[in-house]
């Protein structure tokens, strides 16, 4: 049973596969949006950064080349950030079989986005400081144990890392998919549903960041001799389609929480019902 259930989230790739079919006319736009649009920036922003990196003759040429990156990761982020948006939007009309318009889908990004903004970091956790500190012991005592007491420590870090962001993620998805919920509360009720569940969630972090883990070093190995820019737009198109993706496993990740807390959710435009089991009606009936 333990083995199942630690391969389960295959079963959640599976589903958010099989929703590509569903609405794959929606899925398309947003991947090619999300690919074109920052290989666009890029290109935007390559010709005065290079101008800037290689006539740096004081600090004003510093702060600037410092103000244009700081432009650019804006820019991207407000992209990935409205990319996911939509993507967890059309997930979960096609995995509760509801119809989406574009005009619906544009109502519903405009409604949720600035939620999802306050959706941020409130996990209270002080992982960072204990890794900054391993990294200062390093620093000043360079040895083979500070050396070795480092990296577990840092593995330690990353894992408890994966394990904290299954809520954090989920209360993304709540805030988008669910209204009212925003924050705070976004990330209770996420809390909530993750409980019994926490395992599948933490088994997707672990896949996908493998993923990535493993793609990246693959691509220098393997195209190194291809330049800094194809390599940035490497990295930057494999991270929106990765996003892409745990964006739609999330979702199918939400609704399964949902459904084995024996609740069904149906999203009918901006509402969003709940079916309770008959047992439950019928207990609260005079």
């Amino acid at each position: 049973m333990e083995f199942c259930e630690v391969f389960h989230f295959f079963i959640i790739l599976k589903d958010s596969i099989k929703l590509l079919a569903k609405n794959w006319k929606f899925m398309a736009s947003i991947t090619i949006l999300s690919l074109l649009l920052p290989s666009i920036l890029i290109f935007l922003f390559r010709y005065p950064f290079q101008s800037l990196l290689d006539n740096i003759t004081s600090y004003r040429s510093l702060w600037a080349l410092l103000a244009i990156e700081i432009v650019f990761l804006l820019a991207y982020l407000a992209l990935s950030h409205l990319s996911a948006i939509a993507t967890i939007l059309v997930s979960s009309k096609s995995y509760s079989g509801k119809n989406l318009s574009l005009q619906d889908l544009f109502s519903d990004i405009k409604r949720t986005w600035r939620c999802t903004l306050s959706t941020g970091f409130r996990l209270k956790n002080y992982s960072y400081f204990i890794g900054v500190a391993s990294a200062l012991l390093v620093i000043l005592y360079p040895n083979r144990f500070t050396i070795c007491i480092a990296i577990f420590v840092w593995i330690v870090i990353l894992v408890y890392q994966l394990y904290l962001s299954v809520v954090w993620v989920l209360s993304f998805v709540v805030s988008i998919v669910e209204e009212g919920y925003q924050g705070k509360e976004a990330l209770e009720k996420a809390e909530k549903l993750v409980k019994g569940q926490r395992l599948h969630g933490f088994m997707l972090n672990l896949f996908f960041n493998l993923l990535v883990l493993i793609s990246f070093p693959a691509y220098w190995i393997t195209f190194a001799d291809k330049g800094f820019v194809n390599t940035i737009l490497f990295f930057v198109n494999f991270s929106s389609l990765v996003r892409i993706f745990v964006s739609m496993a999330y979702t199918v990740f939400y609704f399964q929480c949902k459904k084995h807390h024996g609740e069904e959710v149906e999203i009918l435009g901006d509402f969003n019902y709940t079916k309770l089991p008959a047992a439950s009606l019928g207990s609260d009936i005079p």
